[in-house]
């Protein structure tokens, strides 16, 4: 199956690069586990509606579009849970939000920890609650009985893989249809699994009549399965748009829906998720952003005939529900929002500097920031004419200030992993103000067989920037720890607390850590955000620039300890030195000396070993340095009313 795939391809690799002397570079692996799945609580609802004794009547109609609020199918349509409903696996879907069949359970674990990779085997299954296929009520005096001459269709859309892993032949995804009054399910559509090309982005469309007298009943039911290794989340099928309907023709095809189809981007430019002691709206405030909303009206590429006008709008409210000025609605047309056809996919990027979208002033977020918050910003297409679907024109999203950086969106699709013993990965951070780091969060894939993972050991470390942008000197280099896999406040990151707490001064550095293993240690890699551009690695003595779209969820946390005199540092300078280089005295200017109380000054190699620790008894004190090395340094001022302020201090001679 497709782990056997990525085995032999690995183990191919590693040969390759033996023979020819070098070492393997950097790899994305299939999860193992699901950390979102694993940190929900399932829905009560979904053990309760078994019992419910009203079928649905038809339309039947679900795409998913409720993805962004629970990872589980609708329990008001569904009557099981084991799929995963997500914004993330998918490329390009019909709307927003899919079904993931795989190899996992609906607790995000999988169902055989010891399965046969090279076997298939029943995994994932998707059932709709009861349906009444024989009869429904027209009028209060008027029941109509169904018949198979009434064109009664289930469609959908499917793709392979997407942003996850390619099914194999031996793999299935399967359509069934269930006969009330036989008790039996009978297969009825199947696909066998398949390697996608890079360019195969498409949503393939399956019709299937429901023509049967058996299935002419009340309590008809349709379920999809699939076949799968399920040992991990690997062969993966997601579906879409899935609608049950009488008097169902071909041109039903021809939909008027304009909808979402992703999750839209940050409104900060370099982060999804940012320290608010660290926002500054000059370097932070994003000049735009992209929302991806498509057209599903038919056209075709070259006349567009199919393009519509439309309005389009957010709105922001903080944490109390007050509604925070916004740019106003945006009419939608000329060229309007083109059409989709099989050749022209039709998405419109709403972003900063494109004509046919406004400028967005983004001015919510302009000022600093005194505590951690967050916004939630609502977005919504309205005014469409015709438009059919109007569940799927409104998605929400949060602007996050807490108190770590973050370039991902919270969700992984594969794992990212170097096998080198000695490797190193870093992540790219600036702090616009002075701060300390206190941890670095960490998404592990939870689920590794044989302990391989949870037996190794890695240094969380710090580099400083050298001048080509790439990670310089070693700042400060921690103690050996393992992987660990504990529920936390961001899906199941776990914290890794630095043995002290480290000052940093306003500046970028990397953050990351070196592995001491030749195991891959599978870090979560978030394929929807794309910030390679800050992930560097280093197997054979020198760093490179990560080639792999995605992010790396490495999530430094700042902040010590809140500061009583002034809530950030920036506000208010704690002390000034000179001169800076220094060579043997170095002059230290503690202004709110009295404030500080039983104030004194440390300075701290790059290691983070204290080199030198005085009291500071008078606001202008002399330090020596003499015994001191030539190189970079950070001096610390502590007292009983703060933590730490911090700055960096060169010594050369």
């Amino acid at each position: 199956m497709s782990m056997n795939k990525l085995k032999r391809s690995v183990l191919l690799s590693i040969m390759l690069f033996s023979f020819f002397g070098f070492i393997a570079q950097e790899q994305l692996v299939p999860l193992s586990g699901n950390a979102i799945l694993q940190n929900q609580k399932l829905d009560k609802t979904l053990a309760q509606k078994t019992t419910t004794t009203t079928s649905l009547q038809l339309p039947f109609f679900d795409d998913f579009s409720y993805a962004y609020k629970t990872p589980f199918p609708s329990a008001s349509l569904w009557a099981d849970s084991n799929v995963y409903i997500n914004t993330g696996f998918a490329i390009q879907p019909i709307s927003l939000g899919v079904a993931t069949f795989e190899g996992l359970n609906k607790l995000g674990y999988p169902y055989n920890f010891s399965a046969n990779e090279g076997m298939s085997y029943s995994a994932d299954t998707l059932t709709s609650l009861p349906i009444n296929l024989y009869s429904i009520q027209t009028s209060s005096s008027t029941t109509y009985y169904y018949q198979p001459s009434d064109s009664v269709f289930l469609t959908f859309y499917y793709q392979a893989e997407g942003f996850g892993d390619a099914p194999e032949p031996d793999d299935s995804l399967c359509l069934d249809f269930y006969m009330p009054l036989l008790n039996l399910w009978k297969k009825v559509w199947g696909k066998a699994g398949y390697n996608p090309s890079s360019s195969d982005t498409t949503f393939y469309r399956v019709r299937v009549g429901v023509t049967d007298t058996a299935y002419f009943h009340d309590g008809f039911k349709f379920r999809f399965r699939n076949q799968a290794t399920t040992s991990g989340s690997v062969d993966h099928w997601h579906i879409d748009y899935v609608t049950l309907k009488d008097q169902y023709f071909y041109d039903d095809t021809v939909l008027v829906d304009v909808t979402f189809s992703y999750m839209p981007t940050s409104f900060l430019k370099n982060y999804s998720t940012i320290p608010y002691r660290q926002y500054n709206p000059a370097t932070e405030k994003g000049t735009g952003f992209k929302n991806f909303i498509r057209n599903n009206n038919p056209g075709t590429s070259s006349s567009n005939t199919g393009a519509l006008s439309g309005q389009y709008a957010y709105t922001v409210k903080d944490e109390s529900g007050n509604t925070i000025p916004t740019d106003v609605y945006v009419t939608i047309n000329n060229p309007g929002i083109p059409s989709y056809s099989y050749l022209n996919h039709g998405y419109f990027n709403c972003t900063d500097g494109v004509a046919a979208c406004p400028v967005f002033t983004l001015y919510p977020f302009t000022s600093t920031l005194s505590v951690p918050t967050n916004f939630s910003i609502k977005h919504s297409i309205t005014n469409v004419p015709g438009d059919i679907r109007k569940e799927n024109d409104t998605l929400v999203h949060l602007q996050k200030f807490y108190d770590y950086y973050a370039y991902d969106d919270g969700s992984a699709e594969q794992a990212y992993y170097l096998n080198s013993y000695g490797a190193k990965t870093a992540m790219r951070f600036t702090l616009n103000y002075n701060d300390t780091l206190k941890s670095v969060k960490i998404y592990f894939d939870p689920i590794i067989k044989n302990g391989l993972v949870q037996g190794s050991s890695f240094r969380i470390t710090v580099w400083s920037q050298d001048g080509s942008g790439k990670p310089g000197n070693v700042i400060y280099k921690d103690s050996l720890t393992n992987p660990i896999f504990t529920s936390g406040e961001y899906n199941l990151f776990a914290n890794y607390k630095l043995t002290s707490c480290l000052p940093l001064s306003a500046g970028t550095y990397f953050i990351g850590l070196i592995q001491t293993t030749s195991q891959g240690l599978n870090i979560g890699f978030d394929r929807n955000t794309n910030h390679k551009d800050a992930l560097y690695y280093n197997v054979s003595g020198s760093w490179v620039q990560s080639s792999i779209d995605g992010s790396l969820m490495i999530n430094p946390v700042m902040g010590c300890a809140d500061l009583t005199i002034g809530i950030k540092e920036h506000q208010k300078e704690i002390f000034t030195m000179y001169p800076n280089p220094a060579n043997e005295l170095l002059n230290i200017n503690t202004p709110f000396i009295a404030e500080l109380k039983q104030a004194s000054v440390q300075i701290v190699n790059v290691l983070g070993e204290i080199v030198l620790n005085e009291e500071l008894t008078n606001q202008n004190s002399i330090i020596p340095i003499s015994n001191l090395k030539n190189g970079v340094y950070f001096v610390q001022i502590k007292g009983s009313s703060i933590n730490v302020s911090s700055q960096k201090l060169i010594i050369s001679r």
